[in-house]
């Protein structure tokens, strides 16, 4: 490790995919790096807050917080912004639905975003740069989504997450007060909410979490 490089962090759950990002970070020529990891929602919030980072290299799917208020890579991505808004951030995810990608951009504005299928190391290395020196890097799918328009233009935040996540655990409306820092009420409204986005079928049959699973929301 390179004490005296640019402070990157590595929030990937896949310790093989994180050291295969090392490797092609080390061999980008004329910059060093200092790089350290987090394969969970834990480890994240616990570098994020300790160590001042200059770029952030952040999956989606993440193992959620021991407290049960992180729940995924875009609740870390929130903290980097309350924490250290400096700090630029380079999602990268097998994430493919057009949906919570737009709701990604609009919430955290990362200064990269790509998709894990959608590149290769020399991809990477580009990004890196790119974002390093003040510009945007987003890969051709991501490009391909931010010229089609929300579904009925409606936002899906950290606490509409946090609802859906314990919903799939079993949870039932009225104790997800308990969980969530919102009223019964509040939370209700946000469920209805979730659930004009996602039934596009107007189906009497629909099931909010399955929706929300199939989707990558949770």
């Amino acid at each position: 490790m390179n004490k005296n490089g640019i402070k990157l962090l590595i929030v990937e759950d896949h310790n093989i995919i994180a050291h295969a990002y090392e490797n092609i970070l080390n061999d980008i020529p004329n910059i060093s790096f200092n790089i350290s990891f987090a394969k969970n929602c834990d480890e994240a919030i616990e570098k994020v807050q300790r160590i001042k980072t200059q770029i952030v290299i952040l999956d989606l799917q993440l193992p959620i917080s021991k407290n049960e208020r992180f729940v995924s890579g875009e609740d870390i991505g929130l903290l980097i912004r309350k924490e250290n808004p400096d700090t630029k951030i380079l999602v990268l995810t097998s994430i493919t639905d057009q949906i919570r990608i737009t709701n990604i951009i609009n919430e955290i504005d990362p200064e990269g975003f790509m998709i894990k299928s959608d590149i290769d190391s020399t991809d990477l290395k580009i990004a890196i740069n790119k974002v390093l020196n003040g510009q945007k890097y987003y890969s051709k799918k991501i490009e391909g989504y931010l010229d089609k328009t929300i579904i009925n233009g409606i936002t899906i935040d950290n606490f509409d997450r946090q609802i859906l996540y314990h919903l799939s655990m079993g949870e039932k409306t009225k104790d997800l007060a308990k969980y969530i820092p919102l009223s019964t009420r509040a939370i209700e409204v946000r469920k209805t909410k979730l659930k004009t986005l996602l039934d596009d079928k107007n189906d009497d049959n629909f099931n909010l979490v399955k929706s929300a699973k199939k989707i990558g929301i949770i």
